[in-house]
């Protein structure tokens, strides 16, 4: 099953980089905005259209981002066509395709597709993470002031601000770096090869994180759910292990700070 999902994200990743090539040079991205700083545009439809034809001889239901309602099936393909859609509208080239497969309560297989850099990371429940092939694990790092966190929240989410901002401070202030990209797909990839040594994420949706998960897990890391929310729901602290305890001490001061100040 990996092989195939591999093949469907490539794919749609030549389509995908297609359209990005064509704003490059000049074109405009149609986008409506599904929600206050949602957006959507007509090559996230495209290109989940796409994935869903590539996957359908496989007879596995597929919930995708852009046309996905009701309650998720027990088995199914999380789909997201393009994480990072901010990003890609505005000609930035850091966005990734998400397929992962997930049975019966666990994500089994999973791709993270990134089809500028062409780097795809790919994993299988028990057998190891990949970056294009090669076998991946999360950093050693246990140095808090040599770590590169990443973080985001998107707006939905604006009732955690103070404890989003009490986050870049403490993370600050304990002498590591933040970082804020846009895509929470690729910071769980780079979590999975050692670019980064943890990601904390808020209000994000199952088809943003399901393949990282376990691209994070087969690489050697942790994956821990917050505030009473699983990590599928889209709520984590991701992590390479060695720097886990500490990362959740500067989550936890943030988190009391910010119910304090709101309060």
């Amino acid at each position: 099953m990996l092989k195939e999902l591999e093949n469907v994200a490539i794919k749609a990743g030549r389509l995908l980089k297609i359209r990005f090539l064509e704003l490059l040079n000049g074109s405009e991205a149609e986008t409506k905005e599904k929600a206050k700083s949602d957006f959507v545009t007509e090559t996230d439809v495209e290109v989940e259209e796409y994935i869903k034809q590539l996957l359908a001889p496989l007879g596995i239901p597929v919930i995708g981002e852009e046309s996905f309602t009701g309650k998720m099936p027990e088995t199914c393909f999380l789909v997201d066509p393009i994480d990072g859609t901010r990003n890609f509208m505005r000609k930035n080239p850091h966005f990734a395709i998400n397929i992962a497969l997930y049975e019966k309560g666990r994500i089994t297989a999973g791709i993270t597709y990134d089809p500028v850099k062409e780097e795809l990371f790919s994993a299988k429940r028990g057998e190891g993470a990949y970056l294009n092939g090669e076998k991946i694990k999360v950093s050693s790092n246990t140095h808090i002031g040599k770590a590169l966190i990443g973080i985001g929240l998107p707006y939905r989410g604006k009732e955690l601000i103070e404890i989003q901002t009490n986050l870049y401070k403490w993370i600050f202030l304990n002498g590591a770096a933040s970082r804020h990209t846009g895509s929470a797909a690729l910071d769980l990839a780079y979590v999975a090869c050692g670019r980064y040594d943890a990601v904390i994420y808020f209000y994000l949706s199952p088809w943003d994180v399901a393949p990282g998960l376990l691209i994070v897990k087969e690489a050697g890391g942790i994956v821990e759910g917050l505030m009473g929310k699983e990590p599928i729901e889209g709520w984590l602290i991701a992590s390479n292990g060695a720097i886990h305890t500490t990362v959740k001490e500067i989550l936890n001061k943030a988190i009391t700070q910010g119910r304090i100040s709101h309060e």
